[in-house]
């Protein structure tokens, strides 16, 4: 059942895909569309962090899970204070490092 579940999903993002490149170019979706897909790749990468984050803290010690919520804290408030995504990279690049040399 998984298998089908992830081939069905696979057809539909290809679908999407190819639908939203090919057939409906950029210019000819409506601003509000366009001003919103915009928002798609931090919100993606939002789900993304939380899960990773919710995972960590669940199976680890208390000092790994501190480390990885200062983490998280630490990338928002560089991020939204600078706006710099190189910042955001090296910051976690380093805790990644931190966390697998020191903590793990």
């Amino acid at each position: 059942m998984t298998i089908i579940a992830m081939l069905a999903l696979g057809a539909v993002c290809w679908t999407f895909r190819v639908l939203f490149i090919l057939a409906v170019p950029a210019d000819r979706l409506p601003a509000r569309v366009r001003a919103s897909l915009s928002h798609l790749a931090p919100a993606s990468m939002a789900a993304l962090v939380a899960v990773e984050a919710d995972a960590a803290t669940r199976g680890g010690t208390t000092v790994s899970t501190l480390v990885v919520l200062a983490t998280a804290l630490a990338l928002f408030l560089a991020v939204r204070r600078t706006g710099s995504l190189p910042l955001a990279i090296a910051v976690g690049t380093a805790v990644a490092v931190l966390l697998d040399l020191v903590v793990l």
